[in-house]
């Protein structure tokens, strides 16, 4: 699986999690077999999870890593649009 830069920062702004091995590409340039050897030794830089037998990361966590996670403001996934959360709906 060979995953351009520019895709995997769509995936994480678009998608609530993403495979060990796109993490490794966005925080470290990592290859694949590098990103599950850290993840393993708990050395990737953010909490890797369990999720049906497969391991995933938190987009918001990469993306706080990499001082990406646009103002903290929390974002939601809704059928691959952001929707409206508390923090960015319009005041009353």
């Amino acid at each position: 699986m060979s995953v351009s830069w520019k895709e995997v920062l769509r995936k994480l702004r678009t998608e609530p999690t993403v495979s060990v091995p796109e993490a490794g590409l966005a925080l470290g340039n990592l290859s694949r077999n590098a990103s599950y050897e850290a993840a393993k030794k708990g050395t990737l830089g953010v909490p890797v999870h369990d999720a049906g037998g497969k391991k995933r990361v938190a987009s918001v966590a990469v993306l706080r890593v990499l001082g990406l996670d646009e103002g903290g403001a929390p974002v939601a996934v809704v059928k691959g649009r952001r929707a409206r959360t508390a923090a960015s709906a319009p005041a009353a």
